[in-house]
């Protein structure tokens, strides 16, 4: 049995236990760790200020000097820290003003801080709203949206030299597609069309080739998305194969400007295959396709599509005619290295990169301008570059991964 004073010890340890449990809690941790950075940093800091007040006026303090400026307490100011921000205490005197170079640095420092950290938030993703509310709560900045707009606007010098950059060499596959997003323009807001190029060495190596901003997707669009490629360096007499939709301007331009082989995506026709199938038979139908344009010759499509013609002719009339109507356009990509054929059979390759400046686009809302857009787009060029810098493309065995945007 416990004495009294033993019972007492118990619970003061376990009331202590708590309150220690207490303050250190994850948050609460945070928060000291962060006062207590700010602390140290604040200290150092103001002791250099100190020290280059003494070294201006000359004289150490307390020490006095006839005729010389006195002094006059601090006046606070604060920069932007990693950990919020940082309160510091500037020397002041009683008449004129004092240069202090470390003043200046660390509000230039600070203000740079800011910049830096918005740009960067902002490249990764984040909407200029977002990234102006973050900061503003964890570093203890002032910006507001239209400020980290402003500053992403600096980058406009590299923007525009990426936009003209030349083409690399050695293009053989080029894929082009396009998405429409809301673009700002004096009065009203309309669709626009983003005109996008894709290309592939022969070696696998993928290039993001140009943007082009147009009111729609027509032939003289697309001629003029070409025309730029072309001037930047493009070799038409490499090109073996364009891959795209079946899209009339894309077809025009491809036909003017290139006339090289023109691969309509499989994928595509597939979407439109399947609706004109009722439910219970469309995986058998969808089964019968896939025998077609995952053959592995050409000799084993034309069965194949017999075979197809002959099963659902009479019942899918309209499903069968869509196959069979540009047939020897959804099947030049057999012409090609066998490597290659997952690659070229659909524009798959193009529409996964939309998709990603889609999501990007979407998170920022209306465009206000085409430098926006460029902005955009560069923000999600740069790093899908860099991954596929990092591995050339390869043959997968799944086909079924080809039908992953159906």
């Amino acid at each position: 049995m416990l004495t009294n004073s033993q019972i007492i010890e118990k619970i003061v340890n376990s009331q202590v236990h708590q309150r220690v449990k207490s303050a250190i809690q994850p948050e609460k941790l945070q928060s000291i760790l962060m006062q207590e950075m700010n602390s140290a940093i604040a200290k150092a800091f103001n002791e250099r200020l100190e020290s280059e007040r003494d070294i201006a006026l000359q004289r150490d303090q307390y020490q006095r000097v006839a005729g010389s400026v006195k002094r006059n307490g601090f006046k606070p100011f604060t920069i932007a820290g990693l950990f919020g921000r940082i309160k510091l205490q500037r020397p002041v005197v009683r008449s004129g003003t004092l240069v202090l170079p470390l003043a200046k640095a660390l509000k230039s420092a600070g203000t740079a801080l800011r910049d830096v950290l918005a740009i960067r938030f902002w490249l990764r993703g984040t909407s200029t709203r977002a990234v102006a509310e973050e900061l503003n709560s964890v570093i203890g900045t002032r910006l507001s949206h239209s400020t980290v707009s402003t500053l992403t606007n600096t980058l406009e010098p590299v923007l525009r030299e990426w936009e003209t950059r030349p083409i690399p060499t050695g293009i053989k596959y080029l894929f082009l597609d396009a998405i429409y997003l809301p673009v700002r323009r004096p009065g009203f807001t309309s669709k626009q069309a983003l005109l996008a190029a894709l290309g592939v060495t022969e070696d696998g190596r993928r290039h993001i080739l140009g943007f082009l901003l147009g009111d729609k997707e027509s032939s003289d669009s697309w001629k003029a998305l070409v025309k730029d490629l072309l001037a930047r360096g493009m070799d038409r007499q490499q090109l073996n194969l364009v891959i795209s939709d079946e899209h009339k301007g894309i077809e025009s331009a491809v036909k003017d400007l290139l006339n090289v082989p023109h691969q309509l995506c499989v994928v595509h026709l597939l979407r439109n295959v399947r609706v004109k199938v009722a439910a219970p038979h469309r995986k058998a139908f969808i089964a019968c396709f896939r025998e077609i344009f995952w053959a592995e010759g050409r000799d084993e499509a034309n069965r194949a599509l017999g075979a197809m013609q002959g099963r659902w002719g009479a019942a899918y009339p309209g499903a069968v005619s869509l196959v069979t109507r540009r047939f020897e356009d959804h099947m030049v990509f057999q012409k090609e290295p066998k490597p290659f054929w997952t690659l070229l059979r659909s524009s798959n390759l193009i529409e996964r990169f939309n998709l990603e400046l889609r999501r990007r686009m979407n998170s920022a809302g209306t465009m206000h301008s085409e430098l926006e857009v460029l902005k955009l787009i560069w923000a999600v060029s740069l790093p899908q570059e860099a991954r596929w810098a990092k591995q050339l493309w390869k043959e997968r065995n799944v086909r079924e991964k080809d039908l992953a945007l159906v």
